[in-house]
């Protein structure tokens, strides 16, 4: 159409050449602007695209955020639990450190009740073992029934009412065989003493034998693995009570059997009759002063009453002559303390007590026999026994003799200290035989007063 407007007006001769470089620039104008609204287009195009392109970019950023966020979260999470780990494993490396520890002590522990298989105070061992090991303050160690108690701890600060539930616990759970565990201190009588306590029954063999009891537990509530540890603490103390039992029935058997040996020779002669007896009596009670125990004691009274055994291997016409010996005869009867070394060295339940049988008649200076020992090297069981056995062989009357007074055998046990005897023992022998109300098994080895003789010429 504009073509033909312009055909028409460069046709027409009256119009201006104006017009037509007006309609000309018009043209070119209305192309530009069809040129420019197709930029603009394309622009807007690019800038929508751009738009969705920023868009997505600000979802993607969004997601990584929030992606980032929860990464953010989880591995918080990942160092809470890993710090967790890390406390749970301190934790469980402590307790495997304190299992360790306690089985260490347990096992040491229970060694050593095995080696005082002897030892007098056997519940007592185990109880402090027990108490140490847990941290409790109170203890109870208790006979099958719940009453007869073995030993116990901790009771002084208890009140009469208090000690009472204690042993009504120990009695119940003995009837029951079943342990009891509580741990609050609600369930336990009221009144200020008990706050935790765990009763455990132990057997052996399947024989009930008694019930360890333990209160007030310092560090905490009593635990299951306590409570295990506790029970084997049990079993092997009364196990070894039994075995100890049965070792100590055993050697009183062997002695038993070798002391009728040693009645045998008493028997021939009237005037030591009943003397290894009262010598071992004595003998037992100086040890004890002396500050001997346990195995070490029973040593001492079992030697004591056997330490005239080897008197079996001596003629008789030598034993029971009537006058002094003749210094061949002497040699020979020297010889019994060698031979009772031999006869309860063929027992092995008593051949420990071989080297005090032998040595008893060693004196302090070296001048005794068998061996010539002195000082501290004459074990200290053939000591005592060599004092007590004199003090009885100068207060006895003998067929070639009478016996002397009492005093004047104190005096020659000092004349003799430090030359026949030890003078640190022969005070403690004269501070015994001294006090016979303070044992009254040793008056019968003193006697009336009479003539004195001299203690270097007895056997």
């Amino acid at each position: 159409m504009q073509d033909e407007l312009r055909d028409s007006l460069q046709s027409s001769d009256g119009l201006p050449s104006l017009l037509a470089t007006a309609l000309e620039q018009a043209t070119q104008t209305q192309r530009g602007l069809h040129s420019a609204a197709a930029s603009i287009s394309s622009l807007h195009s690019e800038v929508e695209e751009q738009r969705s392109q920023l868009d997505a970019a600000r979802a993607q950023i969004e997601s990584l955020e929030d992606k980032s966020a929860h990464l953010q979260s989880e591995n918080e999470e990942l160092k809470a639990d890993l710090e967790q780990s890390r406390n749970e494993a301190a934790d469980l490396r402590a307790a495997l450190q304190r299992e360790q520890e306690h089985n260490r002590f347990l096992e040491e522990h229970i060694r050593q009740l095995h080696f005082d298989l002897l030892a007098e105070d056997l519940p007592s061992l185990a109880l402090k073992m027990a108490m140490r090991l847990t941290g409790a303050e109170v203890g109870l160690f208790t006979e099958a029934d719940g009453d007869g108690v073995l030993a116990k701890a901790g009771f002084e600060d208890l009140q009469n009412f208090l000690e009472e539930a204690v042993y009504d616990y120990s009695r119940r759970t003995a009837q029951s065989e079943e342990p009891t565990v509580e741990n609050d201190p609600k369930k336990l009588p009221d009144g200020a003493g008990l706050v935790n306590l765990a009763a455990l029954p132990f057997a052996v063999k399947g024989e009930m034998r008694g019930v360890l009891l333990l209160a007030n537990k310092r560090n905490g509530p009593f635990t299951e693995a306590e409570c295990q540890i506790l029970l084997a603490i049990g079993q092997h103390a009364g196990l070894a009570m039994q075995n100890a039992k049965l070792h100590r029935q055993l050697i009183e058997a062997y002695v038993s059997t070798v002391a009728v040996l040693a009645d045998a020779i008493e028997a021939k002669d009237a005037y030591t009759r009943g003397h290894c007896e009262g010598v071992s009596r004595v003998s037992v009670e100086v040890a004890r002063r002396l500050g001997m125990e346990n195995e070490a004691l029973d040593t001492v009274r079992y030697a004591a009453l056997l330490h005239d055994v080897g008197k079996i291997g001596i003629p008789d016409g030598i034993l029971l002559k009537p006058g002094r010996l003749m210094s061949e005869e002497f040699s020979i009867i020297q010889k019994h303390s060698a031979i009772g070394r031999d006869l309860v060295a063929r027992v092995p339940a008593l051949s420990h007590l071989g080297e005090v049988i032998l040595h008893h008649h060693e004196w302090f200076d070296g001048s005794g026999y068998p061996d010539g020992l002195a000082g501290e090297g004459i074990p200290i069981g053939s000591r005592i026994i060599g004092i007590v056995d004199a003090f009885d062989a100068m207060t006895t009357p003998r067929p070639y003799r009478e016996p002397i007074a009492t005093i004047e055998a104190f005096e020659e046990m000092r004349r003799c200290a430090g030359t026949q005897f030890d003078p640190r023992i022969v005070e403690v022998v004269t501070q015994v035989l001294m006090q016979p109300e303070a044992d009254p098994a040793t008056d019968h080895l003193k006697s009336q007063t009479v003539e004195s003789t001299n203690i270097e010429t007895m056997v």
